[in-house]
């Protein structure tokens, strides 16, 4: 496993932080908090196994696995559906186009009842034997601390990562040198043995366990807060950001009645706003938004499938607007500072590390 601190709270979700929201919005509220002069722009690092070869052919392989899974509706791929004949790859919607464009306001319950219709006529994906869940993401960032709305991003990166589909265990991918003292078998080998102590729960998610979650949303809220680590009650920003990596982390394997608990779990939040969202190619998405003073945080999804599809992070002055303000260059309104569209495939444990790194014991 890694030790970025980033890509760990996504397992680990109920890590508290104190004072300050959790994952990657913490380095965002310290600079609107520090905001001083703009600065250089600034590249998120990519991991140290990324050499350039290693990195396109992880690439190559994760996209065409989710070329070749098929399509859901609108052209979305989707784990577990139909097999497609032959195709170039093509990166996910939001790659050519910097920034989406936000359309009317939505009624936030309008939105998850929408979702919840459409996710109840699918089901949750299956692996193979051997495979991997792959998760491949397109990120965007803008640098600064005043951003300009509608500015070409600072950086544009490509993230792939694969986990054991039991567990949601991470495999670490090739690497050209050990981490902190551990090669890529060692790091396997420990995350498979907390599992087998822990068992499947929060922190090691699994098809039956995710299937054995309350559908009622009290109780699902309750059994959340029991397994989160520091006080029950936090603040809805941090709540809502809880709830976002847990969902992206289990998506392709959450059963339609545990989704849409989840969806009238998050719906109770203070600070909710929803809106149609638009990529260049004209692609809908729908976007739920939770502002709190000058942070927002932003969940993307897909209405052909119900499904996650992105998430925004968003800086500027405090305003009561949602995804459907306009930004304007004197302020009012949040300006996003990171995007990120999702995809995931099903792919052969060979096609992304090497036979003996995820080989059973």
């Amino acid at each position: 496993m890694t030790d970025d601190a980033d890509l760990r709270s996504v397992r680990e979700f109920h890590q508290h932080r104190p004072a300050l929201a959790p994952g990657a919005l913490d380095r965002v509220r310290r600079r609107v908090q520090t905001a001083t002069a703009p600065h250089p722009p600034r590249r998120r690092p990519l991991p140290r196994w990324t050499a350039p070869a290693a990195a396109a052919a992880v690439l190559a392989v994760v996209v065409i696995g989710v070329a070749a899974l098929g399509t859901a509706g609108d052209g979305t791929p989707q784990p577990g559906g139909p097999t497609a004949g032959p195709a170039a790859p093509t990166a996910p919607e939001g790659r050519d186009t910097p920034w989406l464009k936000y359309g009317a306001p939505v009624p936030v319950a309008a939105v998850f009842a929408e979702l919840d219709q459409v996710a109840s006529a699918g089901s949750p994906a299956v692996p193979r034997t051997g495979q991997l869940l792959c998760s491949t993401t397109f990120v965007l960032t803008r640098s600064g601390p005043s951003p300009a709305p509608g500015s070409a991003p600072s950086s544009e990166q490509v993230q792939a990562r694969c986990f054991e589909p039991e567990g949601l265990i991470e495999i670490p991918a090739p690497v050209l040198g050990e981490v902190k003292g551990q090669s890529p078998e060692e790091q396997l080998a420990a995350a498979r043995d907390g599992f087998a102590a822990a068992g499947p729960g929060w922190g090691y998610p699994t098809a039956a366990w995710l299937a054995a979650l309350p559908t009622d949303p009290d109780l699902l809220l309750a059994d959340f807060q029991a397994a989160s680590r520091g006080p029950a009650d936090v603040d809805d920003l941090t709540r809502w950001q809880q709830y976002g990596r847990f969902l992206t982390r289990v998506d392709p394997l959450l059963p339609a009645a545990q989704r849409a608990a989840f969806h009238r779990m998050m719906g109770g939040l203070d600070g909710l706003t929803a809106a149609e969202a638009f990529t260049e190619s004209g692609k809908r998405l729908l976007a739920v938004r939770l502002t709190s003073g000058t942070v927002g945080d932003e969940l993307l999804f897909n209405p052909g499938t119900g499904r996650l599809a992105g998430h925004v992070e968003l800086i500027g002055a405090a305003v009561s607007g949602g995804p459907g303000s306009s930004p304007g260059p004197g302020g009012g309104a949040l300006v996003p500072v990171r995007q990120e569209m999702l995809g995931y495939a099903f792919q052969p444990a060979s096609s992304w590390a090497s036979p003996s790194a995820t080989a059973r014991r």
